[in-house]
């Protein structure tokens, strides 16, 4: 082989070698492809827009700041309709076709558990801090990351204020929840509460995923005297059972999980939407006096249009907390961005602070759930807002 050729091979050689060993899915010399998988489409609708607006938010304002170690980030956003099939379906597109690097956008409880398997089969580092369920963590996947506890933690919390802070241990208990694993997670918290306090638990009902009337639910429940009532619904649930509540005279005490904490529950339930109470691991977006939601709420006005920002709610702050724990793993490993290193920045988060956003952040090895602390929320139905009414809560 003459001097020429061999040069050339060496070269090759060299340049193949180095490619190898840095390429990596989804990372370019000035580019991060990441993925989001969100109801955009749908009754859901309202959680996937306001959770994909604030990633929009996030990856504006990285790349405003020069990206990420000189990388731009850019996110495919895939619509799954909230059903777990198209869920799959997208996430398969983004890896084959997008070649993503990490999953920012998880969607709903169910929609993940079903692209779970192919997260751990590509080892996919994937950040979930919209629907917390116990099966996204037990047993953890090693990729997978989920951030604030879980619905059963929230309620259990919550029922920890209805009794210690409002005084309603001696009243008459109540649960209506939905027949899948979002409302078994809601009454998991419920019976804990139950048990916890020896409350008088007058009342199971279990309804319908979609259910709309609730009036002979809600005939049982004055029957049997009920005053405080847990909602395990998702939206349109909650709206629902408060105004068949005022529609029979009822005098109850309301709470819900996080999935109460939205305006359109205000809106749809009318002037029934006063006052009842919602468990979250995220403050309202007018609560300003929060430094990370001041922050937010400046970042999407910057790069949000003005019926955009009017579609952010709660799933907006958690999604945008959630992104920046992400933008926090990628940044340490420096230039040379691999998924096993972001994987392992992660795992090494110890009380990670988001400004407010959410209480500290730990995971840990073989730890892939950080159940961040709950509050409690009061609805202010006539302005559209919710105030700030417990401290934050550590949970179980």
């Amino acid at each position: 082989m003459n001097w020429f050729l061999k040069g050339a091979l060496s070269a090759a050689l060299l340049t193949v070698g180095s490619v190898s060993a840095t390429a990596e899915p989804g990372v370019t010399d000035d580019m991060i492809v990441l993925g989001a998988v969100d109801p955009l489409t749908g009754p859901p609708s309202l959680l996937g827009k306001a959770h994909s607006l604030s990633l929009k938010v996030w990856q504006e304002d990285v790349n405003a700041r020069g990206g990420i170690n000189g990388r731009k980030v850019k996110i495919v956003f895939e619509d799954d309709g909230y059903v777990p099939s198209r869920s799959l379906q997208s996430l398969k597109k983004m890896v084959d076709v997008d070649d993503i690097f990490g999953l920012i956008g998880t969607s709903g409880s169910s929609q993940l558990a079903a692209m779970m398997p192919l997260i751990d089969e590509i080892g996919l580092p994937s950040i979930n801090s919209m629907a917390v369920n116990s099966r996204h963590f037990n047993p953890p996947l090693n990729s997978l990351f989920v951030v604030g506890p879980t619905y059963c933690q929230e309620i259990a919390a919550g029922m920890t204020y209805l009794v210690e802070e409002l005084g309603l241990k001696d009243e008459k208990y109540a649960i209506a929840f939905q027949d899948d694993e979002f409302g078994d997670d809601v009454r998991c918290g419920y019976l804990q509460g139950v048990e916890k306090y020896g409350l008088n638990n007058v009342l199971e009902l279990e309804f319908k995923r979609g259910q709309k009337d609730f009036s002979a639910e809600m005939l049982k429940a004055r029957a049997a005297g009920v005053t405080v009532l847990i909602s395990g619904g998702v939206v349109a649930e909650h709206s629902t059972l408060l105004k068949e509540a005022a529609k029979n005279r009822m005098k109850i005490t309301f709470l819900g999980a996080h999935s109460a904490h939205l305006t359109p529950v205000q809106a749809l339930a009318g002037s029934a939407g006063d006052g009842f109470y919602a468990a979250d691991y995220v403050p309202a977006l007018n609560s300003l006096e929060v430094t990370g939601v001041a922050k937010f709420m400046e970042l999407a006005n910057t790069y949000l249009s003005e019926s955009e920002v009017k579609s952010l709610n709660r799933y907006a702050l958690s999604g945008f907390a959630g992104a920046s724990m992400f933008e926090h793993a990628m940044t340490q490993c420096g230039e040379d961005l691999t998924r096993t290193c972001v994987i392992e920045k992660l795992q090494n988060l110890n009380g990670f602070e988001t400004d407010g956003l959410l209480g500290p952040v730990t995971f840990g090895e073989g730890v892939r759930h950080a159940p961040t602390a709950v509050m409690v929320l009061q609805s202010n139905a006539k302005d559209s807002t919710f105030s700030i009414v417990s401290e934050r809560m550590e949970v179980d």
